[in-house]
């Protein structure tokens, strides 16, 4: 008899215990309803409440898997972390688990929770985790905790899966711009390692975006590996080819490797197969223009003016090769005694220094608002004694300043 009574007692302590669990779930759903309703501290104080009702269903056992907990576990955490944040610096990672755990499954392909929450709001609640966690990631960033920006990133790519209608993309959320972000949070922590896998994930999904390749190539030139350093430039190169930020790389690169005549020759042979190749011409142009070879780089951009009249940087750089060639010629008259001499080599000079200014006034028609033209427009209207020109020069300048 007395055994009787005991597992009845038992069975009612546990049947209890079960119902005030299930009881926080209601309390839960109610406090979380009067927050949704709330103004000012209020919305706080009901988060609160909200919070402590689910989060003891949470924590015991007969609930802690429960569809209804979890089905109200997610808003509750998602909106602790879109409006009370202190409430728990970890909400939005809680709010994303629980809206994932309400996506789950019964035997028969059915999402539980459509009993309290239609599966269109649940998948609402999860993108609006997603975008949390992005502008998180962004703000962990900025406040330079990388680690942290990472993991905010790293937990979006749970959501990406159930994003089935692109809203995440369509607010320019997809794992090709997670990762990017992730490269740069990455990269301030000094993990190459990391950094390396990140951008040949985006490599591998072609990523509109030539940076990844320059910035691969400058990880392997600063361990040294000088071959792989190139071939990532080489890569990038072929995806972009017209793309000057690459150009300027891997020209900078063949220059700090001493191997410029290599690539000199390399280009040579491709211009040889394809002689009118703007990009060709401009890079070998810029190449000898940076070994002062100003005869061989004012060949080529001269013929790359031929193919294409309205190039602003073969203009330009044919401008400051003139100029070279003027200074080069005043530094002569300077340097003798000859009265005679003096004066012609002066009339040389100014000749070649009105022979610049056309390409620099070319260059000026194509971009008006260029300060380096505009520089050099001043300075050579001036040598030439066009004063007015050059003070129009330099009022256009102060009114961009």
């Amino acid at each position: 008899m007395k055994k009787i009574i005991i597992v009845t007692l038992v069975l009612v302590a546990f049947s209890f215990t079960t119902f005030a669990q299930k009881h926080n779930i209601v309390n839960a759903s109610i406090s979380l309803k009067n927050a949704n309703n709330a103004k000012g501290d209020d919305i706080t104080n009901n988060l609160a409440e909200a919070k402590q009702y689910i989060d003891e269903a949470y924590e015991t056992e007969s609930t802690s898997n429960s569809a209804k907990m979890w089905n109200y576990r997610a808003p509750i955490y998602l909106q602790i972390a879109l409006k009370c944040p202190a409430l728990d610096k970890d909400a939005i990672f809680k709010a994303k688990e629980a809206f994932i755990k309400c996506l789950e499954k019964d035997k028969k392909g059915r999402v539980v929770v459509r009993r309290w929450t239609s599966e269109e709001d649940i998948l609402s609640g999860l993108i609006d985790c997603g975008v949390k966690l992005f502008n998180g990631g962004v703000n962990k960033y900025t406040a330079e905790d990388y680690k942290g920006a990472l993991r905010y990133y790293e937990a979006i790519f749970d959501i990406i899966p159930f994003d089935t209608e692109d809203q995440l993309k369509r607010r320019n959320i997809t794992k090709e711009t997670i990762l990017y972000n992730s490269y740069f949070a990455s990269n301030k922590m000094n993990d190459n390692n990391s950094s390396k896998d990140i951008l040949q994930q985006l490599i591998d999904m072609n990523f509109n975006e030539p940076r990844i390749y320059s910035f691969m190539s400058k990880i392997y030139f600063e361990e040294k590996d000088n071959d792989k350093a190139i071939y990532f430039l080489n890569l990038g190169r072929e995806m972009f080819s017209d793309d000057q930020d690459l150009i300027n790389d891997e020209i900078n690169l063949y220059i700090k490797l001493n191997r410029t005549e290599e690539l000199i020759v390399k280009l040579s042979s491709a211009l040889e197969n394809d002689p009118e190749n703007e990009v060709l011409l401009d890079i070998r142009g810029t190449l000898y223009f940076n070994m002062q070879d100003f005869k061989n780089s004012e060949k080529d951009f001269k013929k790359l003016l031929e193919i294409n009249p309205n190039s602003f940087r073969a203009n330009s750089l044919l401008g400051d090769i003139f100029i070279n060639y003027a200074n080069t010629i005043i530094e002569q008259a300077n340097n003798t005694n000859d009265n005679k001499l003096y004066e012609k080599l002066k009339k040389q000079a100014e000749d070649i220094y009105n022979l610049s200014l056309e390409y620099y006034e070319n260059a000026f028609e194509l971009d008006s608002t260029n300060r380096g033209i505009l520089d050099m427009l001043k300075q050579v209207y001036y040598k030439v004694g066009d004063y007015k020109k050059s003070e129009e020069m330099k009022k256009i300048i102060s009114e961009l300043d």
